[in-house]
């Protein structure tokens, strides 16, 4: 008998005695990332403990599309509605990660269900309801999650034809200052203004993309330095006037790269750091890259005052925003998506001292 599952939350709704004997029962399995536990519709024979890793559990929207409702974590267990009701599977779960679960076949617990006292049967089928009731309210979170970003895909995909005419406009006028003035100075200011204009053009299309669920890229090997020094060209002066001081260590890197959308990346945690900063004297930002083995390890690093506590687990989420005026509360979101889609990862550490961004990619 394993001290974890004997251990599990689930066990100890039962009797010590009652609690051994059902911890009999159960079988530790594997499953790597990915791997579908089960399928929604499918038979309901077990009920999971989650020893080890996270869980997914899926449901298919009106549209056909997979819906996370729900995670499930160490101590945490799933499977247990339709092993009471005799139902099939109401969710598919899909590993997060590699995990460990205990499998507890139906019969053996049903059988020592019957045999238990009215007061653990109580207190079991109480957990049970407060389990489905919190995966209720975030099955109705997802779905108006979901209506928020299709709205705002369909008024990015208004702005991006509203906003044609006017660019180019502003494009043409710039090309012209830039052809009739060639001193250096003028040349330098034209182009910022020329990049800008992408530049806004680009962050409407990446939101109209994250509505549409795909994030498209065109890669190609490029210098990561260029866009470490661009990101602080574009930066530098605007940070100074508010009393925050930027310093990049570009190194010298090549890899597979989509630069414009990597650099709307890098600007997002800039100005996420920015944001954070206001109010603070001293702040600093340093952007620094170097190679991990065949990785390329980009960091945007603060010493603001740390990630909210009650945000820290979902700010990658859509909509997820503390304290700051403006913010969609998209730009994380969409800065994972398009990390994600050059086979790369993002995470963060936080604490009072400040946040660092950890942005990890393939060198090929």
């Amino acid at each position: 008998m394993s001290a974890d599952i004997l251990a599990h939350r689930f066990i100890s709704h039962f009797p010590a005695a009652q609690g051994a004997k059902l911890s009999n029962h159960v079988r530790p399995v594997r499953f790597h990332h990915k791997a579908v536990i089960f399928e929604e519709g499918s038979q309901s024979d077990c009920i999971y403990l989650v020893l080890t890793g996270r869980v997914a559990l899926t449901k298919k929207s009106p549209g056909g599309a997979a819906q996370t409702i729900a995670y499930k974590g160490p101590d945490d267990y799933f499977g247990e509605l339709g092993v009471l009701d005799g139902s099939v599977r109401s969710t598919t779960a899909v590993a997060d990660g590699p995990v460990q679960l205990g499998r507890l076949p139906q019969k053996p617990f049903l059988q020592l269900l019957s045999e238990t006292s009215w007061h653990t049967v109580l207190r079991l089928f109480s957990q049970v309801s407060e389990n489905l009731r919190a995966t209720n309210e975030r099955f109705v979170s997802e779905v108006m999650r979901k209506e928020k970003i299709t709205l705002v895909g369909e008024m990015a995909n208004s702005m991006i034809h509203d906003f044609r005419a006017p660019f180019s406009t502003i494009k043409l006028a710039t090309e012209l200052i830039a052809k009739r003035n060639r001193t250096p100075q003028n040349q330098e200011l034209c182009a910022m203004i020329l990049r800008q204009v992408d530049r806004l053009g680009g962050m409407v299309e990446e939101v109209l993309d994250f509505a549409r669920g795909e994030t498209r890229l065109k890669t190609k090997l490029s210098p990561l330095q260029e866009s470490l020094l661009l990101l602080q060209e574009n930066n530098l002066e605007v940070l100074a006037r508010a009393g925050i001081s930027l310093r990049v260590k570009p190194g010298r890197i090549t890899l597979p790269l989509d630069a414009d959308r990597f650099q709307r990346v890098l600007q997002n945690l800039v100005t996420n750091s920015h944001e954070a900063l206001a109010r603070q004297k001293g702040g600093r930002i340093v952007v620094s890259a170097r190679h991990e083995g065949r990785q390329c390890v980009v960091t945007v690093a603060d010493n603001g005052p740390g990630i909210p506590k009650d945000i820290r687990r979902s700010v990658f989420e859509p909509f997820v925003s503390q304290g700051k005026v403006n913010g969609t509360g998209l730009g994380l979101a969409i800065a994972k998506t398009v990390v994600e889609a050059h086979r790369g990862s993002i995470d963060f550490t936080t604490s009072r001292k400040g946040t660092t961004f950890r942005v990890t990619l393939p060198l090929g």
